[in-house]
């Protein structure tokens, strides 16, 4: 008799970070996020128009919601300026379905990630129950059946809230995060700061999550705040000193303050690592400037040393490594781990293994791009970690596939760069690939150098 794989008798839900989910208006049916057209991609950024229906209403931060719907995972890339690209779940979903009983046991929970946690969680507890019922009665599926939840990014948030605040852990086998902020992320702080001459693609995120809940939820409430000597956390105040609002900062730090409280639970962490990563800020005269180090204090706060320990580029490691458990690593960006074979790996033996370790991240690869280049102008990659022998980069278009160059990498005064100038505006990939593991990718947005800085 043939040997039959491992295979998972739990239901899973896999819960997408911020940004992750398609979501369209209900009235109208347009898609208001999500679109496979790197046009819309460059438009929105420049104009504007596309995101207005975006914006959160005075009627939605009231509760009044169901004006969007959340449609489905991505299954496109998607980009915005700061936080970079957001490669889509089809892998990591085609991945989970190959060691499960029955397709039935996989379930998408597609949510409005411009809202809050609090919301968002309240909306899983309820799909909870409904996929757990139907799965426990499904002929492949078992009465003792738990939930495995995969999250990635702010979706481990929002699985933290449900399990922690809402109580639903009776129901939950284990959770699987791929790069969550579970300490927040200072991007998100500094996303909100205005600052002069801020080009336009900046501008319009400001505007569109000046008043969203779930970019609040993602600010950073650890000892961020380098003051010289001293370092403490960010507080409510500081966001209104940068003209971000208040009320939503105080209600984020009351839902931080729950989610980190209490035990870890049947968590697997899995982050990324060797990334350039914001990881504290200062704010002088209602300027934030971000900062790549991480302040290593007293228990009075005062600064004993500063040290760069990045993070996937946009979650510093210790923010994404939570509670104390030995995570696995990835030298990987935020927005694509989750679509890594490394990490699908990671997902489905955990499904199949229950005492299965965390992964080990081959290879120590870090690239830093910038998120909006000019059309015409030259793109610059910087790499670390490898030498220019064995390592390769290239720029491939986000949505067609198509290889656009494979710009050399050369070492100039100490540091590995390549340098390609992007003949078209578009949403690009750039790759850069050393070994056997996965390459490191970043998402560029190039737009006509008429609506980078107008």
């Amino acid at each position: 008799m043939d040997a039959v794989g491992a295979v998972s008798r739990d239901a899973v839900i896999v819960i997408p970070g911020i940004m992750g989910s398609s979501l369209a208006d209900v009235e109208s049916g347009d898609v208001l996020w999500g679109l496979d057209d790197a046009s819309w991609w460059v438009s929105a950024w420049t104009t504007g128009r596309a995101l207005k229906r975006l914006a959160v209403t005075d009627d939605e931060r009231a509760g009044r919601t169901g004006r969007v719907r959340a449609t489905g995972l991505l299954r496109f890339p998607a980009f915005a300026p700061v936080l970079k690209g957001f490669e889509p779940y089809t892998k990591l979903l085609a991945g989970i379905g190959r060691v499960l009983a029955h397709p039935d046991a996989l379930c998408e929970f597609p949510y409005d990630w411009r809202l809050s946690v609090e919301h968002n969680a309240h909306e899983l507890e309820r799909l909870v129950d409904r996929h757990l019922s139907q799965w426990r009665a499904h002929p492949s599926g078992s009465a003792d059946a738990k939930v495995v939840l995969v999250a990635h990014s702010m979706g481990g948030l929002v699985a933290r809230y449900y399990l922690h605040v809402l109580g639903g852990t009776s129901d939950v086998r284990t959770t699987v995060t791929l790069g969550t902020p579970y300490y927040g992320s200072v991007k998100s702080a500094y996303i909100l700061s205005s600052g002069d001459g801020l080009p336009i693609p900046r501008k319009r995120l400001r505007k569109l999550v000046q008043h969203m809940p779930g970019l609040y939820d993602l600010l950073p409430f650890y000892r961020c705040v380098d003051e010289g000597t001293t370092a403490r956390r960010l507080e409510p105040g500081d966001i209104a000193s940068l003209d971000g609002d208040r009320e939503l900062a105080e209600e984020s730090l009351l839902r931080h303050d729950k989610i980190v409280q209490g035990e870890a639970g049947s968590l697997r962490l899995l982050i990324g690592i060797e990334q350039p990563t914001m990881q504290s800020l200062s704010i002088r005269d209602g300027e934030l400037t971000p900062l790549m180090h991480t302040c290593i204090t007293d228990p009075a706060g005062v600064i004993r040393e500063r040290l760069d320990l990045r993070g996937d580029g946009t979650v510093f490691r210790r923010s994404a490594a939570g509670f104390g458990l030995p995570p696995g690593t990835l030298p990987q960006s935020h927005g694509a781990v989750a679509a890594t074979e490394e990490a699908i790996s990671h997902v489905r033996d955990v499904l199949t293994n229950d005492t299965a370790g965390p992964p080990l991240g081959p290879g120590e690869i870090g690239i830093d791009v910038p998120d909006v280049v000019s059309v015409g102008e030259p793109l610059t990659v910087t790499v670390t970690g490898a030498d220019a022998a064995g390592t390769t980069c290239r720029v491939v278009d986000a949505f067609n596939r198509w290889q656009v160059a494979v710009p050399p990498l050369e070492r100039r005064d100490g540091i590995l760069t390549a340098s390609v100038v992007l003949g078209e505006p578009g949403v690009y990939r750039v790759e850069v690939k050393g070994g056997g593991a996965s390459a490191v990718t970043e998402q560029v947005l190039a737009v006509p150098p008429e609506d980078a800085d107008r």
